[in-house]
């Protein structure tokens, strides 16, 4: 078979310079089915990336403009993807999109070759995109409920709570199967670090207003006055990136604090994380969570918000859980595991056997026996 995986970013190499979950997702997937099989990607041009390249047996094609890459806006590098992609003529059997502005080129060239086309779902925004992203949002809405009304040959959700959110968008559930986001374990718990002499927090996430980072501030400003030493390392970058340093020299906690900005090597982020104490997600927009997965197995334990995705990736292990919103309570269970070393050990070998069924190798098998059935080999 030739599968066409579209995302709207992939890396570069495979060091996996990857910066959010749908990325994430779409390397793993193309690495782990590329063992049995021939893989396109088509992803938007990063201006540090040739236009064509081959790694990992993966063959990469990037179109429309150069770009830097980002969250939000690039509106004109991001059409330009789309005229380019919808006009894209590869030999294929399936396709897959992976992300929103990738589904209606997936949805373009499965329709013009006659071929199966699929989308990998992570989230639902239907309703939310101006609260989440701004005014810019009313793009998204538009083009996410143009594509939900698309008739897919299958949707594959990551999680059961997408699927629901998918049914209640009125795609049928007849259509959706939920496999959900994997992580690479072995090579994780193969990385070395040393943890950090001081007491300290691992943030990973894109510096946007739904991830909630000025909560994370706020929760160590807090935990300052029981642990004058603690540290919370902030690796990502986005928009949100200048006010969050200055509301950091505001709260006091200049000094407390590391702005990492983007870390290109995903072995480097996890050797960060594997350094660090505890690891603390403060998101209320996730279709999954790969990165709790990520923390399982660097074996370190989490404080994460009580969201329904969140909790149903991890199962409610590995970690300690806070209502969203509340700074006081994310403060009070940051304390706990950075001060009792037995709820320590417990979360951390809860979540290490947890994890064990998240194995992208056998992520990648389910995902490719759909693309089997789908297109008749």
């Amino acid at each position: 078979m030739r599968i066409g995986i579209v995302t709207e970013f992939f890396p570069g190499s495979e060091e996996a310079e990857v910066r959010g979950g749908a990325e994430t997702r779409a390397f793993h997937l193309a690495r782990e089915i590329a063992k049995k099989e021939e893989v396109v990607i088509i992803a938007t041009r990063e201006e540090e990336y040739p236009r064509e390249s081959k790694f990992l047996g993966i063959r990469v094609i990037r179109l429309g403009m150069k770009r830097k890459y980002s969250q939000r806006g690039s509106l004109a590098e991001r059409m330009s993807f789309i005229v380019e992609g919808v006009r894209l003529r590869e030999e294929l059997d399936l396709v897959d999109g992976q992300c929103f502005i990738a589904y209606p080129v997936a949805w373009r060239i499965a329709k013009r070759a006659g071929i199966p086309a699929v989308a990998t779902y992570h989230d639902v925004w239907v309703g939310g995109w101006i609260k989440n992203v701004g005014m810019v949002g009313v793009v998204g809405e538009l083009l996410e409920r143009y594509i939900l009304t698309r008739r897919w040959d299958k949707v594959i959700a990551v999680s059961e709570f997408t699927a629901r959110r998918l049914a209640e968008c009125g795609v049928e559930p007849e259509r959706v199967v939920v496999i959900p986001n994997g992580v690479d374990v072995e090579r994780i718990a193969g990385i070395e670090a040393e943890k950090e002499a001081d007491p300290t927090i691992c943030c990973i996430s894109r510096l946007v207003k739904y991830k909630h980072v000025d909560e994370v501030l706020r929760a160590v400003a807090r935990l300052k006055k029981e642990i004058p030493d603690v540290r919370c390392k902030i690796v990502g970058t986005g928009p949100e990136e200048r006010s969050l340093r200055e509301m950091a020299a505001r709260l006091g906690v200049r000094e407390n604090v590391q702005f990492l900005g983007f870390v290109k090597s995903h072995a480097d982020v996890m050797r960060i994380l594997k350094s660090s104490h505890v690891f603390c997600l403060a998101s209320t927009v996730e279709g999954f969570g790969i990165v709790l997965l990520e923390a399982m197995a660097a074996e370190v334990p989490f404080v994460a918000t009580a969201i329904e995705p969140l909790l149903e990736a991890s199962g409610g292990r590995g970690g300690l859980f806070f209502t969203p919103g509340n700074v006081e309570e994310m403060g009070e269970k940051l304390l706990k595991l950075l001060t009792d070393e037995d709820l320590r050990r417990r979360k951390i070998e809860e979540g290490r056997e947890w994890v064990r069924s998240y194995r992208w190798e056998e992520i990648g098998r389910r995902v490719l026996e759909v693309y089997r059935e789908l297109a008749g080999k």
